[in-house]
This record gives C-alpha cells, sequence and structure tokens, in this order.
C-alpha cells in the first residue's frame, strides 16, 4: 500500500499521479488532434520530424510506433542533428520541437533552424508563454501539468509528453479520435501497486542496463537518463541484441539487466537472454504482461496487457521506481537531486554544454 498523498516524497507523489494527468490530458484531445490536422498533416511523400533533447527525444522515440502505425513517416531527432539537417528540409515536411520550459539551448536552435527553412514548426512545452520555443513556433501546446516541486525530475510530465505527441499524430494522420487511455492507466495503477514489493527485492546493483527494441526503445533510454540522474549509478539502454555484442562484455555480473518487453516476439527473446544472464549470476528485471511473459527473469513487474504500441505510457513507470529507490538506497535525495548541484563545476558545466543562456541563474 502506498503511504498517504501527504507522507509521500514530492517524486513519488510525481509518478503517483501519472494517471490522473493522463487523463486530464485525455480530456483536452481535441485540441491536440486539431492541432495535428491543421499544422502537421505532411504533404505527399513528406514527414513529420519530431526533435528535442533528453526526455523530449526518448518521448518522440516512445511515440513512434504508434504514429508509424497511422501510416507516418515519424522521425524522432535529436536537437543537435535538426540543427545540422534542416537544409535539407522540404516544403512537404512537418517539426514538432519539444521543450517543457521551452528555453533549452539546443531546442532553440533546432527550431530557428527549421523557422529559417521555412518549415511549419509546432512547439510543445510546459510553460504558460512556451518560452523561446514558443515564440518560434506556429503553434504551442502546453501540457499545463503543474510542478509539485522544484528541480524534479520529469516524470508525470514524461508520460504526458508521449500522450500528447500520438493524439498530434492522431490528428496528422487525419484520425477521428486521440488515443484511448482507459487500458493504459489501468496499466499504470498496476505498475505502481507492483513495483514497490519487487524492487525492495533487489539488491543494489554496481550498474543497470536496460534493454528493449521495438516502442520501448524510448523507455529504456529514459529509464537510463533517470537513474544517472537520480544516483549516479552507472545507467545504460541499448537494444536486446546489440548488448549481446556490445555492453556485455564489459559489463560485471553485479550489474542489474532490466528488460522491457509487452510484445510477445520480443518477450520472447528477452526471456532466452534472461536464462543466458542467469548461467553468469547476472540478477534480471523484467517489466512484462501476460501476453509477452519473461518467465526467466529473476525479478518480474508484469503489467496488464496492452496494444504494444501505447505500452510505453505505463511500461515507463517502474523504471521511475527503481531509479527513485535506488537514490534513496545509495544515500541520495532523489526529492532535491542536490549531488547535482552541490557539485557545483559539474553543474556549472553542465549548463555551459546544455543551457549556457541559464549560467548564473542556479536553475
Amino acid at each position: 500500500m502506498n503511504p498517504s498523498a501527504s507522507a509521500r516524497s514530492p517524486l513519488r507523489q510525481d509518478i503517483d499521479r501519472q494517471p490522473e494527468v493522463l487523463a486530464a490530458l485525455a480530456s483536452r484531445g481535441d485540441a491536440f488532434l486539431e492541432t495535428g490536422r491543421q499544422r502537421l498533416r505532411p504533404g505527399p511523400h513528406g514527414r513529420i520530424y519530431v526533435t528535442g533533447c533528453g526526455d523530449g527525444y526518448f518521448a518522440a522515440l516512445s511515440a513512434q510506433a504508434f504514429a508509424e502505425r497511422l501510416g507516418l513517416d515519424w522521425r524522432p531527432i535529436s536537437a543537435l542533428d535538426m540543427v545540422l539537417s534542416a537544409p535539407r528540409l522540404r516544403p512537404v515536411d512537418r517539426v514538432i520541437a519539444i521543450s517543457m520550459s521551452g528555453n533549452v539551448d539546443r531546442t532553440v536552435e533546432a527550431a530557428k533552424a527549421v523557422q529559417a527553412a521555412g518549415t511549419p514548426l509546432v512547439g510543445l512545452v510546459n510553460s504558460a508563454d512556451g518560452g523561446r520555443l514558443g515564440a518560434l513556433a506556429v503553434a504551442r501546446l502546453s501540457l499545463d501539468i503543474t510542478d509539485i516541486a522544484p528541480f524534479l525530475c520529469g516524470t508525470s510530465s514524461y508520460s504526458a509528453t508521449v500522450l500528447a505527441l500520438m493524439a498530434l499524430a492522431a490528428g496528422a494522420a487525419e484520425g477521428r479520435s486521440a488515443p484511448g487511455v482507459d487500458r493504459v492507466l489501468a496499466a499504470q495503477r498496476t505498475a505502481l501497486a507492483a513495483s514497490d514489493r519487487v524492487l525492495s527485492d533487489i539488491d543494489l546493483p554496481s550498474g543497470v542496463r536496460l534493454l528493449s527494441a521495438g516502442a520501448d526503445r524510448g523507455t529504456v533510454a529514459y529509464g537510463a537518463a533517470k537513474l544517472v540522474e537520480l544516483c549516479r549509478i552507472p545507467a545504460w539502454s541499448a537494444d536486446l541484441e546489440e548488448f549481446a555484442h556490445s555492453q556485455y562484455w564489459s559489463m560485471p555480473e553485479s550489474d542489474l539487466v532490466v528488460v522491457v518487453a509487452a510484445d510477445a516476439a520480443l518477450a520472447a527473446y528477452a526471456d532466452e537472454a534472461c536464462s543466458a544472464l542467469a548461467e553468469l549470476g547476472v540478477a534480471t528485471l523484467a517489466v512484462d504482461t501476460p501476453g509477452s511473459p519473461v518467465p526467466r527473469a529473476r525479478h518480474r513487474i508484469t503489467l496488464p496487457a496492452d496494444d504494444a504500441a501505447l505500452a510505453p505510457l505505463a511500461t515507463v513507470v517502474p523504471l521511475q521506481l527503481l531509479a527513485a529507490s535506488l537514490a534513496r538506497r545509495s544515500g541520495l535525495d532523489p526529492d532535491t537531486r542536490i549531488h547535482l548541484k552541490s557539485d557545483a563545476t559539474r553543474f556549472r558545466v553542465s549548463r555551459m554544454l546544455t543551457r549556457r543562456s541559464l549560467l548564473g541563474t542556479g536553475a
């Protein structure tokens, strides 16, 4: 049983409120659909490029399977790659740029490059004015999620971004309705109820390898980023198969391997991988479903079966809880992430790398 809201930490409150946040966003689905119809329908043989940094880029990857199933040529692209490739955009192409604050330097640069190319740009933000990105976009949509506390890592805003992108994709593909979320919300609630017990049985690892393929490529990339942000335990994401040809060879046996499999075909490969890793004594955690089981994983968090293209809206929850749990157990505070700011030189350099405009502000 989860503690009462008053006793829960800010990050835990943000993770726990995701079903309510997605339900509220779904109630505004018509606005996202209409923007997709009016601003994002590509011309003949046109593409939809979806760009951002960090969580925005991971969300673009997580929405790709859903968008492609609708027949869209959906191209997740990092903000830096968008800066470099914008001159090659065509009149038939469309672009979505993602930044919660609207002020991430490289994403703003990408938006300026898209604007210079004359390609329609939609901004997806979580701020009243959309920041610098909002000023560049032909249309701006805000998630309108109120922050629970300052400097929390993105949890509810991440899953909401994925859902918003799916709704925009449905509009761009002339869909009549946004994706249904009832089963997704049930899966999120199952993840919240089941994860604590399973995660408490996992020993503190030396590192975490998060593996998947298909629709959940973005999920594991996001999960690795949250682990690094919250607990400084080394974390990597990879394609399930490519892991065996690369990371595996330098992985200590004290690492934890997490496999995310909401697709039956993928789950069969994940189960084989968990069986093989057991011979080394490597601990494995599977996020699976009854229709895509990974029975030979040492630990399992099993979510209700759902459309694999919508699965990233739910499979992300156990990874958020894993990051928060490992942070606390390693002696760090995931609510303040004070370990990031207390290393003043590293924090300043991080701003030089990504948000030079914020240098000296403490943000």
